[in-house]
Parts: structure tokens; C-alpha cells; sequence
């Protein structure tokens, strides 16, 4: 009894006091709670290519399916906020229908392999996540700025700007495995009905140059953030507890890590 009570005092220390995301080794199980938000095609009110657009589509990006939407990015932007209308402004938008404060990526991850021998950035972090309860003027939410490189080829670490990710599904999700590597969960202070998604500053600061399909000006042909599915939740995902558990060790790792932020 008394390891027992030793077990459940560290995880809810773990919980209570976690400065960095954890990173399960396996996939994200199923949400049974979660909604899909609605991915806006291009338009005036919804989504905004960047430099690029041939992957924004109504289709991809509502449903879990393996299908996915992107973007090339434009370097450039800066911390807290963009406004339809600016220069820099672009933008895969999902309407939730109501204010909800926990947001899953389903990434899509077309160059897997390339990723692992180069893990900096790539299909794995190449994300931004912006909140928006007007769809006009959209708050960055959670940054990617920095890599730390793991004792395994397949297990670096990242530290954020704005909101951690509470859990980092290394291997994927259970529907769709590593097409979906490093899916991962984020509850926010503050809920917003509109959620934009666009590159990372890791991904634009490690970018090649956009050298085909632009329409000008500067990019990066690999800040393309790729999504299959962006679901949605009131307050944070539950883990079912055999996997609860599991992540104690990962947890209580994580507390020894601080949040950085760009200086």
C-alpha cells in the first residue's frame, strides 16, 4: 500500500508540476470526446495560402482519413498576434462551432523517413498553433523554438514558446500509426472557436528556399506544415490508465526540464 500511495503521490506531482511536454514512446489513443473542427478552404474567411496553397482544400483536414491540407509558409512573422489583411498572414483555419480549449494535431507525415535522419524540424514540428474567437485576429498560442537531441535518432526533445504540449505521441495515433508521428495534445488558459495552424519558427529557421510554385517574396520549401486532422475537446484528453502509469517515469523526466522562451 504504502508503494502504492508512493506511486500515486509521484504522478500527481508529475501532473501538478510539469514544465515540459511528455513523450510517450507508442500512439495516441482514441478520443471518444473529441469533435473535429471544420478546415476552411481558401477564401476570405477562411484559410490563407502563404506562399503556396495547392494543399488547402475543403476535404482534407476535417476527418481523420489520412488525407491532408498545407501550406508553404512566409517567413517573417513575429510573436502575438496576425490580422487578416497583414503581409505576413497566412493561415490553415478550422472553425470548432464553440469556444473549446483543448486542441490534438493528427500530423501527416509524407517524408517520415527523411525526418528521422533529420529531425530539427521536418514533417515532426513543423507547427504553430494560433487561436481566434472572431476569425479576423488570431493570438499565437504555442510555438516550437528549439531541439535537443535524444539518445536515440528517434527521441529528441523541443522546448516551446506560448503553451507546451501536454503529451507527444512519438509513434503516431492508433488509427493511422506513424503517418501521424508526433501527434500531440495542447490545453490552452483560454478557449476560442477558430484555430489557425502554420509553420513553426524551428521549421522556418532550418527551411531550404522556396524555389518553385511562389508567388513572391521569401519562403521555405519544407515550412509546409502538413495536417490530417485537428480534433477538439473541453478540458484535456483523458489517457486511459494503463497508459497513465506508463508515462509515470516519462513525467517525472519531464518536470526537470524548464520552459524556455525566445529571448
Amino acid at each position: 500500500m504504502k508503494k502504492l500511495a508512493l506511486l500515486i503521490g509521484m504522478t500527481l506531482a508529475a501532473s501538478s508540476a510539469q514544465a515540459a511536454p511528455i513523450y510517450v514512446a507508442g500512439t495516441a489513443p482514441s478520443c471518444g470526446t473529441c469533435t473535429f473542427g471544420t478546415h476552411l478552404a481558401a477564401g476570405a474567411n477562411g484559410s490563407v495560402a502563404g506562399l503556396g496553397g495547392s494543399g488547402i482544400n475543403a476535404a482534407a483536414g476535417t476527418a481523420l482519413d489520412g488525407q491532408r491540407t498545407y501550406i508553404y509558409d512566409q517567413a517573417g512573422w513575429v510573436d502575438g498576434t496576425v490580422v487578416r489583411g497583414d503581409a505576413d498572414f497566412a493561415m490553415m483555419v478550422w472553425d470548432v462551432g464553440q469556444p473549446l480549449d483543448t486542441v490534438r494535431l493528427y500530423t501527416h507525415q509524407d517524408h517520415y523517413n527523411e525526418a528521422y535522419s533529420n529531425f530539427i524540424a521536418q514533417d515532426m514540428m513543423e507547427y504553430s498553433v494560433w487561436g481566434s474567437n472572431d476569425n479576423i485576429t488570431f493570438t499565437l498560442l504555442s510555438d516550437v523554438i528549439s531541439y535537443v537531441p535524444g539518445p536515440n535518432v528517434n527521441s529528441p526533445t523541443y522546448t516551446f514558446f506560448g503553451t507546451e504540449p501536454s503529451f507527444i505521441y512519438r509513434l503516431g495515433s492508433a488509427e493511422f500509426g506513424t503517418l501521424n508521428a508526433y501527434t500531440r495534445d495542447y490545453t490552452f488558459g483560454a478557449a476560442y472557436q477558430y484555430y489557425g495552424i502554420r509553420s513553426s519558427s524551428i521549421s522556418l529557421d532550418y527551411c531550404l528556399p522556396l524555389t518553385q510554385g511562389a508567388s513572391g517574396g521569401a519562403g521555405c520549401i519544407d515550412a509546409d506544415p502538413e495536417i490530417d486532422a485537428v480534433a477538439f475537446n473541453r478540458g484535456p484528453i483523458t489517457v486511459p490508465e494503463p497508459l497513465s502509469l506508463l508515462l509515470v517515469g516519462t513525467g517525472l523526466l519531464g518536470v526537470a526540464v524548464r520552459r524556455r522562451r525566445r529571448s
